[in-house]
């Protein structure tokens, strides 16, 4: 059974409100679980955008650091040393 609340709406809101409620003869009730539900579906794309935002940034970051581990000669001489040994198993 829902949980009931009690919500005090500014006089501007009401006013804003009652058009709709006339328009659409949905009880006040309704229309604000509906607003309320819409305003908390944008705040979780919100916080997913922002926290996939941060996953990005930290990504980046390694893929950085990656990069320049690749560049670094502690990387590049063992990776050629072992691909000229391979080369020459080739042959």
């Amino acid at each position: 059974m829902p949980e009931t609340t009690t919500v005090t709406l500014s006089p501007q809101v009401l006013s804003e409100l009652e058009p709709v409620v006339a328009e659409t003869r949905e009880s006040v009730e309704a229309i604000v679980n509906e607003a309320i539900v819409e305003y908390l579906r944008l705040w979780k794309k919100r916080k997913r955008r922002e926290q996939l935002a941060r996953e990005y940034e930290a990504l980046a970051s390694l893929w950085q650091e990656l990069s320049e581990d690749i560049a670094s000669e502690k990387w590049l001489t063992p990776e050629n040393e072992a691909l000229v040994i391979f080369e020459k198993s080739l042959n």
